[in-house]
């Protein structure tokens, strides 16, 4: 396979298109959406649980999939616990190739990690794949070697070890090959760039912070913009002009702008920041989407340093409320992976995001416009909101008690959600083209879901049952055991179904999890957010100049034929 099929685009480019052909591409895509993704496969290829997926740039033909090794099963979980981190057998990136009439199986695999994956990311034409995880480096394999024969047990091209700890996200430059960078928990963001006239230094290519970064993306078209995450809760969009390079040329440690991720409500006497576990674009780059532990998926607008949308499961797709004795979308447990789709498939039709849930689901949200977000946001004065009651109502604020206070409209309704699944849903990828959407999470398969029976990757596609494994009932825990995934003393006497087959294990302890954590409540478990935390965050640190290039930009972005 030449490199130059692999760049080869598979969606017409909207130029080579007439109004009426996009118009209906429009309308097509639209209804896949609307119909829900009530068919789906089960892949199956992991020993263990699945916690990173990535689709090929462009077309979207690879699936790339990776995660735990396969541990030594015992019923004491303290035991498997310690051994999670050794070696196993199936620690390697599979590859599903899309573009078979009937996929089942993997087609190629790359060896080489020594730990548990958290990541994986393929280069701007597809000619690598990274991956990295729990054994602090980033292993680069060369996907452009692949010519229809498998490559089972290929090792990487090339490893980067200079990290002191796990690695939660690769990002690969919009354009560049060899151009990458990466997030890591010892709070480095590290800019690697393999051009052979690139003259960066390591130290360079380094930016580091006390917190543990949880991730860190190359803005999707404009190159010199990236976004970070980190656990004590901060996002922010950077520059790599200001962030790289001799100390001297560097300004604000690259930041943009600080997305305002401060939350209060009338019935609490103080602010937190929840823990931001990952971050993701949106195909054109208008709008971020940030998993929050313990809160709900929320919407940003690129420019905009107040949240504009979050999206919860308080109704049901059809938009009756949830019945309250049933659970719904949570994210208290392991870290998610949310996805934007629709606007890349459909240019300037509509937007979905996607996120997976501790209710053993995945969910589909349709995004209304930016305008229209911004529009239903509301923003409530100081002595408003001081003088509202304990009604519960929860708010973004900035750094002061007299700023102003945001809510941001909630999308309560989710357009459809994603079964099949026996425990918790991490990751859920919207395919950059086709009306498909993967989800992946505790169990060791990934399942793809479709709008219908017969997709250009499969045909006669099951129903998926859309029943879901009920929680068991909480069982007692010691009184100095506050999180079962701090402690499993106690573990060695759980209970498994061995109904739940190869999994039955993992699940099990995954159930005991959800059973203490599930319903805490945020603002009882976070502690308060404190001035000295960012620097002042109220929203309005903004670098003018930089702020104003990437107006420009987008706007020359979105006049294009």
């Amino acid at each position: 396979m030449s490199s130059a099929y692999l760049r080869r685009p598979f969606v017409p480019t909207r130029s080579s298109e007439s109004a009426g052909q996009h118009k209906a591409r429009q309308n097509t895509m639209s209804s896949y959406f609307a119909s829900g993704f009530p068919y789906s496969r089960k892949l199956t290829g992991h020993s263990s649980c699945v916690n990173a997926l990535a689709f090929s740039s462009g077309e979207g033909r690879w699936l790339a999939s990776a995660g735990d090794g396969e541990y030594p099963l015992s019923r004491n979980m303290s035991q498997m616990c310690k051994t999670c981190t050794m070696a196993a057998k199936d620690r390697v990136v599979k590859l599903w190739d899309l573009h078979q009439e009937d996929v089942t199986t993997p087609s190629c695999s790359f060896k080489g990690p020594s730990s548990n994956v958290f990541t994986v990311a393929f280069s701007a034409s597809n000619q690598y794949v990274y991956s990295g995880g729990a054994d602090n480096k980033v292993l680069k394999y060369e996907l452009s070697r692949y010519a229809g024969n498998r490559l089972d047990g290929n090792g990487p091209l090339q490893a980067y070890t200079q990290y002191q700890d796990f690695i939660r996200s690769v990002s690969c430059h919009p354009y560049q090959d060899e151009v990458f960078m990466s997030a890591s928990e010892d709070g480095c963001i590290m800019l690697h760039d393999g051009r052979a006239e690139s003259r960066m230094t390591p130290a360079q290519g380094t930016l580091q912070q006390a917190a543990e970064f949880s991730g860190a993306f190359f803005h999707p078209r404009m190159e010199h913009l990236f976004v970070t995450s980190d656990i004590r809760g901060n996002v922010r969009l950077r520059d790599t002009r200001m962030a790289f390079g001799p100390l001297r040329q560097r300004t604000k440690d690259g930041i943009v702008l600080k997305y305002v991720t401060r939350i209060t409500k009338r019935s609490a006497a103080h602010y937190i920041r929840p823990e931001a576990s990952s971050i993701t674009w949106d195909p054109d780059g208008t709008k971020l989407g940030v998993a929050f532990l313990h809160w709900l998926p929320t919407i940003y607008a690129l420019s905009d340093p107040y949240p504009i949308a979050v999206c919860s499961g308080r109704n049901l797709p059809d938009g009756t409320p949830s019945p309250p004795d049933t659970r719904t979308f949570s994210d208290a447990t392991t870290m998610k992976h949310g996805s934007f789709g629709g606007s890349a498939l459909t240019t300037g039709g509509e937007a979905y995001y996607s996120s997976g849930s501790d209710d053993f689901r995945g969910y589909l949200w349709r995004i209304p416009s930016l305008v229209t977000l911004k529009n239903e946001r509301q923003i409530i004065d100081p002595d408003e909101w001081l003088n509202g009651g304990e009604d519960g109502t929860v708010a973004f604020t900035g750094s002061s008690y007299s700023s102003e206070k945001y809510v941001p409209k909630e999308l309560s309704t989710p357009l459809t959600r994603l079964n099949g699944h026996l425990s918790i849903v991490n990751s859920t990828l919207i395919h950059p083209v086709l009306p498909l959407i993967a989800t992946a999470g505790i169990e060791r398969h990934v399942f793809l879901h479709s709008p219908t029976s017969n997709s250009p990757w499969a045909s006669s596609l099951p129903l998926t049952p859309t029943t879901t494994r009920q929680l068991p009932s909480r069982e007692p825990i010691a009184a100095d055991q506050s999180s079962p995934l701090l402690s499993t003393r106690s573990s060695a006497s759980m209970e498994v179904d061995e109904s739940m087959g190869e999994d039955a294990i993992s699940i099990a302890y995954f159930d005991r999890v959800l059973q203490h954590e599930d319903q805490r409540d945020l603002f009882s478990i976070r502690r308060q957010a404190l001035p000295s935390d960012d620097d002042a965050d109220d929203g309005n640190d903004i670098d003018k100049d930089s702020a104003d290039d990437s107006e420009r930009e987008q706007e020359e972005d979105s006049e294009e034929p």
